[in-house]
């Protein structure tokens, strides 16, 4: 066991724990990024790179309206107006760091995404190839702050309702990490691989709602998920989603197997035009009534897109012609897939969580997006939220000393991580996590209904109770497969989380489509949904929304 001391310890090496290092740093403090994949991870190199960006005061209003109404009045609006009123700043911070954009005529180029009301998204001049996470990666190097990477944090250390660092396991050797911290900030992205299609990258897993949790941190707005387009086909696309929602803004069309443009009967002026709810909404419908094709998808054609347009996206046409496919005359075979969690850990205007040294940045969080997230709002949120919650972080660990860790935790963890790996027989954890996927997939997808809902509650009880039961049914186990099977613990969390939220809330709002109740109910869900843990028990609390500055 190695034992490491730091001011600010960073959970996540995408683009908002990257940004919250770098802004910690100037503080004169000692960060620590910690990450389970490589340096960088999570979803922000995969990113096509946009940001919305208000540059002038009719882009702020329409920006915050469009916010509000796209995200069906969930919304923290206090969050959302921080956010707009520092994405001039962090963009240009973000190309001052190395990130290029693309622009016309020595200007920014501006883009309008489903939801806009006006163009205002600027994109990073190598989309979907890694470019809008260049400058940020290029910075944490120049101010040499520490990386720890291929290490899984598992556990929040606490003392009281404070957090005072972490445990991890070496995914590489074994060996276990313990961080004690004067400020401890997540930022570990979502949960895609809570379903089987996602265009999340494989380490995105719900470990940081899942630990925060555990800590007794209070989650919010869990029942909404983006889905958004992935390919389904052939099988080594799987997951790729198609650009900017299938070039939807640029004359991409979605068809169904009976090669009916669809969308003209869900929304018969704004087509294919639309949030990404709806388009995930419409789509399911079709397959599900037996007009999606034999791989279970719609069609999108990009034949319409001009050519120019088109070719700004290289890595997704090199993907698609190495398999054998030209998006210049060829359909592209999609289906909805898990795309960008709304919800998450509770966080105020300072990044602060309900737990005290506890920061959140990033996708983990809730509060920005609301029930539907704009396309381009995720990296301006991570930016933003990320920065301040290095600054608060960091402001926070130079007034504390040091703080004592529980050793009588520390060794609990150990033991709880041992005790999988030591394990020779029981539940192979890889069949348990195709369960949990396949009943996310059923009963708490794009579609859900009371009865499904009730159902996956159930059955996600009934395997928690044979997490104890886990075990490495391989030969040569690993301690990556180790780190696999806890994964898969925090995916059955955070499923109980989702699948709780979703049956609580008995109306359709944005990405939470209710079969059974359809309609917007705002005389009794114009609320939030809270969940926490207290002593091993999952609690709720409804609150009223935040309409402090628009109101439906």
């Amino acid at each position: 066991m190695e034992v490491i001391d730091t001011d600010v310890l960073i959970v996540g090496s995408g683009g908002a724990g990257l940004r919250a290092a770098i802004e910690a740093q100037k503080y004169n403090v000692k960060a620590t990024i910690v990450c389970k994949g490589g340096f960088p991870s999570g979803c922000s190199s995969y990113a096509m790179g946009a940001m919305q960006v208000a540059f002038d005061l009719q882009s702020f209003e329409s920006q915050l309206r469009d916010t509000v109404v796209g995200g069906r009045f969930m919304n923290n609006q206090v969050l959302v107006k921080v956010m707009i009123e520092k994405s001039v700043e962090v963009a240009k911070e973000l190309e001052e760091f190395g990130t290029c954009f693309e622009r016309e005529d020595g200007k920014y180029k501006l883009f309008a995404f489903g939801g806009y009301s006006q163009p205002r998204a600027i994109v990073s001049s190598k989309p979907y190839a890694g470019g809008w996470i260049e400058g940020l990666v290029r910075r944490v190097r120049e101010l040499n702050i520490e990386v720890i990477d291929h290490v899984m944090v598992t556990r929040l250390l606490t003392r009281s309702r404070e957090v005072v660092g972490a445990v991890g396991l070496n995914l590489k050797t074994g060996d276990i990490l313990t961080v004690r911290a004067k400020s401890t900030i997540l930022a570990t992205g979502g949960a895609g691989w809570l379903y089987p299609i996602t265009t999340n990258p494989p380490d995105i897993t719900g470990d940081g709602y899942a630990i925060a949790y555990q800590a007794g941190a209070e989650l919010s707005d869990m029942e909404f998920i983006q889905f958004r387009a992935c390919i389904v086909y052939p099988p080594v696309l799987r997951g790729l989603p198609p650009p900017a929602d299938g070039m939807i803004g640029s004359g991409g069309r979605f068809y169904n197997a009976l090669c009916e443009r669809y969308m003209k009967k869900y929304d018969s002026v704004r087509c294919e035009n639309v949030t990404r709810d709806l388009i995930a909404i419409y789509t399911y419908k079709e397959i599900k009534e037996g007009r999606g094709t034999r791989h279970g998808g719609v069609y999108n054609d990009l034949s319409g897109v001009p050519e120019k347009e088109l070719e700004r996206f290289k890595s997704f046409l090199h993907a698609c012609r190495s398999a054998g496919i030209d998006p210049k005359w060829q359909p592209i075979e999609w289906a909805p897939g898990a795309h960008h969690f709304m919800g998450g850990i509770r966080i105020d205007e300072y990044a602060k969580t309900t737990l005290n040294g506890l920061f959140a940045c990033g996708e983990v969080t809730a509060g920005v997006h609301g029930a539907n997230r704009l396309a381009g709002n995720a990296l301006t949120d991570a930016l933003v939220f990320g920065k301040i919650a290095g600054t608060y972080a960091a402001k926070r660990a130079i007034s504390k000393t040091l703080p004592e860790i529980s050793k009588e935790q520390v060794e609990a963890e150990i033991n709880r991580i041992s005790s999988f790996y030591e394990r020779e027989e029981g539940v192979d954890y890889r069949l348990i996590r195709v369960e949990v996927q396949n009943i996310m997939n059923d009963y708490v997808g794009v579609v859900r209904r009371e009865n499904e809902l009730i159902k996956a509650v159930s059955e996600l009880e009934r395997i928690s109770r044979q997490i104890q039961n886990l075990y490495i049914a391989s030969e040569g186990k690993t301690y990556k497969e180790l780190g696999e099977l806890l994964e898969t613990i925090n995916l059955i969390i955070v499923g109980k989380i989702v699948a709780k939220a979703a049956l609580i809330r008995a109306e359709s709002r944005g990405a939470h489509y209710r079969e059974d109740c359809p309609e917007e109910n705002n005389r009794e869900w114009l609320n939030n949904i809270i969940l926490y843990n207290h002593n091993g028990e999952m609690l709720t609390e409804i609150k009223p929304a935040n309409l402090i500055y628009i109101r439906q």
